[in-house]
């Protein structure tokens, strides 16, 4: 049987009801009555609408044999009554439906709940019409009734329940299309056609042992959209799980949760590619293009991405450490396989790459501890009580509320100058991520409050100007119109 030719079924229907259906080959083959599967194809979408002929044919004719006659008009009769029943019984039931799915959706979690929103209670009476008409619409063709019209119905409250169910989780640009398409259907379906819309829709360039045809590439876009939503999902559940074991540090938590959520990614697209029958030996000449892209393209991406690594094993930058990057001082907000993010006092947030924190200088804060020591310089003047001098300074930087008393702050006299004899303030804070410049602010006003108190004068810098003798001055008197012009 290797050369027999692959086919499919063609359908047609007649103005009376009836379809008549051959076997057509595939593309490329040739169907039994020579034609070949393009032209069997052709002849198929022309027999879409061969059921308006009669109709455009003799209209009158067509309307006195069948719009006025009893044999038509009773059938009719009896399915506009079958759909107005199911609609009244699917409005009576809607009540008591909707309270019963409101207790189950109760019961969800609340994450779920939020996510769903108003939706079950919307959704409930097109789901019972919807639910009626197609039960009403089985049970009388199995007794081999008449159920055109309530065929239409069902189509068109399947269309309205779909569009109710899936529109809202859709984008606003993807609404729109997935509406018009889920409404071609249903209309296709209403008037008997989906049979050969269906046929038409399955046929494509062969690709291995499928074809890409639209039904594929509908198919293969929810099945990889299934797949990863749902990857998203367990990563997250995951990730909150890893970020709540104990005695993890937070920078391995990270790593983890990143491991984890590539690691399932990879998984889902796998799946995704063998549910869609797509040969995975196919990656092995896309790995290798990858390479390639890694060796040229993308340095510096795996620059970051490894330096990355390196910085959540080594642990030398943490989550909530505070680090200094050139003139960047913040706090270490998150950690990624990329970049970090940083947020300076003034609530900037920078992104600074991984790999500059792996080759450039440094200055982390908190990297063991987050006792931090700060030194201030202040002047007095030679006239002072340099010991009472030193004594209000270790005061006024005990009064302020974030100087730690242990290690105590001290004062050092550190040099007498030309003009003034200098001082250093030295003191301990252990909330650097709080600010450094705010603390020294507020003790730096403190020991001016107490020097005021007592007198104590911070000497002014000044210059002297020697005049050799035998030297000259000249001095000029210019009025204020004459500079501003000059």
């Amino acid at each position: 049987m290797e050369n027999e030719t692959p086919t499919y079924l063609a359908c047609e229907t007649l103005s009376d009801g009836r379809q008549i259906c051959q076997e057509v080959a595939a593309p490329g083959g040739i169907s039994a009555g020579g034609e070949t599967a393009t032209e069997a194809t052709e002849q198929a979408g022309r027999g879409l609408f061969s059921f308006l002929d009669p109709v455009l044919a003799d209209p009158l004719g067509w309307a006195q044999a069948n719009l006025l006659n009893l044999d038509v008009l009773l059938p009719i009769a009896y399915q506009i009554g079958v759909i107005l029943g199911v609609l009244i019984v699917g409005s009576m039931l809607a009540k008591r439906a909707r309270g019963l799915v409101v207790a189950g959706v109760q019961r969800l979690p609340e994450q779920a709940q939020s996510f769903l929103g108003d939706l079950p209670t919307r959704i409930v009476r097109p789901a019972l019409w919807a639910a009626g008409l197609f039960i009403a619409q089985a049970s009388m063709a199995g007794a081999g009734m008449d159920s055109t019209i309530v065929r239409i119905a069902s189509s068109l409250s399947l269309a309205v329940l779909a569009t109710s169910v899936v529109i809202p989780f859709l984008p606003a640009w993807l609404q729109a299309p997935v509406r018009w398409i889920i409404w071609a259907f249903a209309a296709f379906y209403a008037i008997g056609i989906m049979g050969e819309v269906w046929s038409i829709l399955s046929v494509g360039p062969p690709f291995g042992d499928r074809m890409i045809s639209p039904v594929f590439v509908v198919q293969a876009i929810i099945t990889v959209a299934i797949f990863m939503f749902a990857a998203h999902w367990l990563a997250k559940k995951l990730k909150t799980r890893v970020d709540e074991l104990p005695k993890v540090e937070p920078s391995i938590r990270i790593l983890m949760g990143n491991a984890v959520q590539i690691g399932l990614f990879f998984g889902a697209a796998l799946l995704a590619m063998a549910g869609l029958g797509i040969p995975l030996s196919g990656l092995a000449v896309l790995g290798g293009a990858i390479g390639v892209g890694l060796g040229f393209g993308m340095q510096q991406i795996v620059a970051n991405f490894i330096s990355g690594v390196i910085l959540l094993t080594d642990r030398s930058i943490k989550p909530d450490d505070v680090i200094e990057v050139d003139e960047t001082y913040g706090v270490v907000k998150s950690l990624g396989l990329r970049y970090a993010s940083v947020i300076t006092r003034d609530g900037k947030e920078h992104l600074i790459p991984n790999e500059q924190l792996i080759t450039d200088k440094v200055v982390n804060w908190s990297y063991s501890n987050k006792e931090v020591r700060v030194k201030k310089r202040l002047r007095v003047e030679y006239e002072t009580d340099l010991r009472q001098a030193v004594e209000l300074v270790v005061a006024g930087a005990v009064e302020t509320p974030r100087v730690l008393t242990k290690p105590a702050p001290v004062c050092l006299v550190m040099e007498f100058g030309d003009e003034a004899i200098e001082l250093e303030a030295r003191f301990w804070i252990n909330d650097p991520e709080n600010g450094v410049s705010n603390v020294s602010s507020h003790v730096l006003l403190n020991i001016w409050d107490k020097f005021t108190e007592v007198g104590i004068d911070i000497p002014l810098r000044h210059e002297d100007v020697l005049i050799t003798p035998g030297s000259t001055l000249k001095v000029e008197m210019v009025k204020a119109g004459d500079k501003e012009e000059t």
